[in-house]
């Protein structure tokens, strides 16, 4: 039984993310497909930060999902959403158990 599209989707943003809360100084814990598959189902919220462009393709069914990109597609080439840590801020409390 192989693993859905979505769920290869979901560790391409699982690297981003680990280099995202390595900067921010937040726990980052690594776990594989299932047990992040269990997350979503237990209740933790799901935070998709690949581009919107991305997320249309497909994404993880999760009952809390955000999409945040931490990037942008722009005619210039990729740059970094200047508002991200204020948009995860503003839809999520500091408590929230996530997986990205």
């Amino acid at each position: 039984m192989g693993v859905s599209r979505n769920w290869v989707t979901f560790l391409r943003g699982l690297f981003l993310l680990l280099l995202i809360c390595r900067s921010s100084g937040a726990e980052v814990i690594t776990v594989d497909v299932r047990a992040a598959k269990n997350l979503l189902e237990s209740g933790y919220g799901y935070l998709d930060v690949r581009t919107a462009e991305e997320f249309k393709e497909g994404h993880v069914d999760a009952a809390k999902i955000f999409n945040i990109p931490y990037m942008f597609n722009t005619p210039e080439g990729r740059v970094k959403n200047p508002d991200f840590l204020k948009k995860v801020r503003s839809l999520c409390k500091e408590e929230d158990r996530l997986v990205v």
